[in-house]
Parts: structure tokens; sequence; C-alpha cells
């Protein structure tokens, strides 16, 4: 199958999940976007984690459907471990990118680190081609494991002692970025009422610390205007919008919203939207029911967003690959 046939075959069930997440936001905008950290991020049966925009899919997955731990696995997986799928149960689309590089006259492959490596007139003479492919998963509770191995369930379902991040909150790699100034434009934090993003001056302004009622609000609200940062002609060159409400803006802050979570996730701490946006949530709605790819084109730009940040913060985490390498977890 081609690539759209592809993205047309699993965009429907990606949109789905996502209006559930906007209505049940619609309802308290103040919730966060990911309900539960306490179980770690997805990953499969083997502890490999999933990646990009999987992350955000699988988390609201698991809470909306009240999964008690964000483990997933194939049909086959399941096979291998002796255990039986539940029957009614419903899989999930999760999609990774492979990119096939070949020579225009001759067809050689070659491997991406090598095209990498070839100067840059040499690279003309070959033609990239990013192909999607997408496998279904089950999660750890749509199995018999509860039944067949109680042990083995109860462990992978513990919880993990929850963080009170009410005040005194701390994320070194961003701290860091803010204090030596690593990011690809200047971070200002000012005492204020407002956090935002001139493209005029390329800056990213936002109020102190302090005045946030807990940590995680203030560094939510930072990576939501470091995400619209990377929009800038000279990095991911996005369309940004030109005023409040008009369809490229909303999209431009669905992009930032969800990278927002993104990045705290993979961070350790949940975002909520923001308050502003919470006008959004009906046109969002409307235009996810409208163009079900329309998601998938939006997680695109949110893990190319999440992969530039990353790459400034350091973290160790690799859970966020270009979307065109992407190694499936299975």
């Amino acid at each position: 199958m081609k690539n759209q046939n592809l993205i047309d075959a699993i965009a429907p069930r990606l949109t789905e999940l996502m209006i559930q997440r906007i209505e049940h936001l619609e309802t308290d905008w103040q919730k966060p976007w990911i309900t539960d950290l306490a179980h770690g991020l997805p990953r499969n049966l083997r502890g490999t984690p999933y990646r990009a925009g999987n992350i955000l899919m699988l988390l609201f997955l698991s809470g909306i459907a009240g999964y008690q731990t964000p483990i997933f696995m194939t049909f086959r997986q399941a096979k291998e471990e002796g255990l039986n799928i539940l029957k009614g149960s419903l899989s999930f689309p999760v999609y990774f990118w492979k990119i096939c590089i070949r020579h225009k006259e001759n067809r050689r492959k070659i491997d991406l680190e090598e095209y990498r490596q070839l100067p840059k007139e040499a690279r003309k003479q070959y033609e990239v081609i990013p192909i999607i492919r997408y496998y279904s998963v089950f999660n750890l509770d749509q199995t018999d494991m509860q039944e067949k191995q109680p042990e083995r369930y109860a462990a992978l379902t513990a919880r993990a002692e929850r963080k009170d991040y009410s005040d005194g909150m701390v994320c070194e790699p961003i701290d860091r970025m803010i204090e030596q100034q690593s990011w690809l434009c200047p971070i200002e934090l000012r005492y204020g009422d407002r956090a935002y993003y001139t493209r005029l001056h390329d800056r990213v302004v936002c109020p102190l610390k302090e005045q946030f009622p807990k940590g995680e609000a203030f560094y939510g609200t930072l990576l939501h205007e470091i995400a619209h940062s990377t929009g800038h002609a000279e990095r991911l060159n996005r369309t940004m919008g030109t005023c409040f409400g008009d369809e490229q803006y909303a999209r431009e802050e669905l992009v930032a919203e969800l990278t927002s979570a993104l990045c705290g996730a993979m961070a350790g701490f949940a975002t909520t939207p923001r308050e502003e946006n919470a006008a959004y949530l009906k046109g969002w709605l409307t235009q996810l029911r409208r163009e079900p790819a329309y998601l998938f084109d939006i997680l695109v730009d949110v893990n190319r967003t999440a992969r530039m940040i990353f790459d400034h913060l350091e973290t160790g985490a690799d859970g966020i690959a270009d979307e065109e390498t992407e190694a499936p977890a299975t």
C-alpha cells in the first residue's frame, strides 16, 4: 500500500481517540492532557519504549480506557508469552517510518547513515523515499495475564511512588537551558502575566517561575512557547497564522499544546491546556471530525518540534526520534 493509503487506514482510529480526549478536556479544560504518569511511558512487554507521536496517543488511550499500565503488545507477542487476547478487544495502530534511499540510475540502496556521510553534491544522485508502516497492539489489560500470571501482572502494574510537585519542582535540563541560554532564540523570564513567543524579535517571554502555583505549570507554559519558536522560518518553517482565531493559528496552538504535553511526559510531568486555548477545543473537534488525516499531519509536526527541543536539552531521553527513522517497539 502507498503511504497515503496507509495513513488513511490508521488516521480514523487516531482521530477518534483524539476527539475523545478533547471531549474530556472540553468538560473540564483544567485537567492535564495526560492523566497518569505513575506507571511510566508507553512500552512493549519487553520494556522497549514506543516513540514519537505514539507516546502521546498510547498515553491518551490508557487514560481513556482506564488501563492499569501503558504496556502494549502485538498479537504475536501475546502468543509468544502464552497469553490470550480477551474476546472483543480492539487493537490500536502504532506507526513508524522507514526511509528508502536508492541511487537514481543504478538503483543501489544505501542506509541513512551512509547517505548522511555523502558530500552534498553526491546526495543529489539519490532519491529519499519515506515509507510509513504500522502494526496493531493490545494493552496488557486486554490479555488474560492477570489470571494466568498474577504475580507478573501485579509487578508490571505496581504504581511508582508519586512525586509531589505542588511546590519547589525542578526540571534541571530546562533550568540549565535557560541559565545557559542554549536554546535557538533568547528565553526571557520576567515578572508579568503573559507568556508568548514573538516572531518579530524571535524571543520567548515567560513570567517568573515563582509566579506559577505549580512548577509543572511553569514548565508546561514555557515548553508551549518554546514549541512556537521552532516554527521560525530558519527552523521548521511552519505557517503559524496571522491573528488569534484563524485556522492556521488554531493549528499552531494544537501543535504547541501537544508538543508541550509530549515533552512534559518525557521529562516526567503532565501539562494542562493553556486557559486561552479552551476556546479552541470545539474548533479542533470540528477539524478532526471533518478531516481524519488532519491529526496525522499534526503529529508529524509535533514530533519534529519535540525532537528539536530535546536535541537542546541534556536529558538522555531518546524516545523522540526522527519520524522517518523510528524503529518499531516490536
